[in-house]
C-alpha cells in the first residue's frame, strides 16, 4: 500500500468531514500499486481529509472515517451564507452520528467563518436591512399512535433548509417540543454572539400537534 500527504496552500476551505468541522489543510491519498501485463496500475485509491479544528485542537486531525468525496465545503474563504449553513446542518442530520448544530456553529465561529444573512426591504424606510424574523414551515408526519387523535403518538418533524434554518426531531409531542425548543436556543445564542437577534416562528398546515407549534411560538425566541 502506498500513501502520500498533499499539503494545501492558504486560503483554506472550512469543511464538514464526517461529523467534524475544520480547515482543510491537507489530503492523505492512499492506494495499492499493482503490476499486470499492461504495466503498473493503481487500485483502491482513497483520499482522506486532514483538518485543523481550531482553538484547543492541534492542527492535523486525520478524518479517516470519511472519504474526501463525502465531505462538504461549509465555508469557503470569504464566507458563506445562511441558507448553505442550513443545508449542511440538514446533511449532518442524515449521518449515523450527527455532530449537531451547536458544534457546527461553534466551530464556524472559532474558525472565523462569516455568515451572510439574507436581506429584505424595510417597509418604512424602503432601505435594505438584514433579515432577522423567520417563519418556517414545520412538516409533521404521524409515525405511530391512535387514529383520529392528532396530539397523541409518535411524530417526525422537520423544516425546509431553503427557509434559512433547519430543524428536525422525532418522538412524542413533549419530546418534540423540548428538542425544537433546544434547537431554537442554539440558533439564537449562536447568532446573538454575531450581534444578530433572530426570531423564529413556525407554522404548519398538517393538523398535527398544534399545541406544540403554539407553545414553540409563545416562547421567548
Amino acid at each position: 500500500m502506498e500513501s502520500k500527504l498533499l499539503k494545501l496552500d492558504k486560503p483554506y476551505n472550512v469543511i464538514y468531514a464526517g461529523g467534524k468541522v475544520g480547515k482543510h489543510i491537507a489530503t492523505l491519498m492512499v492506494w495499492n500499486e499493482v503490476d499486470d501485463e499492461d504495466g503498473v496500475g493503481i487500485m483502491d485509491a482513497v483520499s482522506y481529509p486532514v483538518i485543523d479544528e481550531g482553538e484547543e485542537f492541534p492542527a492535523g486531525t486525520l478524518c479517516d472515517n470519511v472519504e474526501l468525496r463525502d465531505c462538504r465545503v461549509l465555508c469557503p474563504d470569504g464566507g458563506t451564507n445562511l441558507f448553505w449553513v442550513a443545508k449542511i446542518i440538514e446533511y449532518d442530520f442524515r449521518q449515523i452520528e450527527p455532530a449537531g448544530a451547536d458544534y457546527i456553529l461553534e466551530r464556524m465561529k472559532l474558525l472565523g467563518c462569516k455568515i451572510a444573512m439574507p436581506t429584505e426591504i424595510d417597509e418604512e424606510t424602503k432601505e435594505e436591512v438584514i433579515m432577522t424574523d423567520f417563519e418556517l414551515s414545520l412538516n409533521i408526519w404521524k409515525v405511530s399512535g391512535p387514529i383520529g387523535e392528532d396530539d397523541k403518538g409518535v411524530f417526525r418533524v422537520n423544516t425546509l433548509s431553503s427557509q434559512g434554518f433547519y430543524f428536525e426531531a422525532m418522538g412524542t409531542p413533549e419530546e418534540i417540543y423540548k428538542e425544537l425548543e433546544y434547537q431554537k436556543n442554539v440558533y439564537h445564542a449562536a447568532f446573538y454572539e454575531m450581534d444578530i437577534f433572530v426570531k423564529i416562528k413556525f407554522y404548519s398546515d398538517d393538523g398535527y400537534i398544534e399545541d406544540v407549534v403554539k407553545r414553540l411560538n409563545e416562547s421567548r425566541y
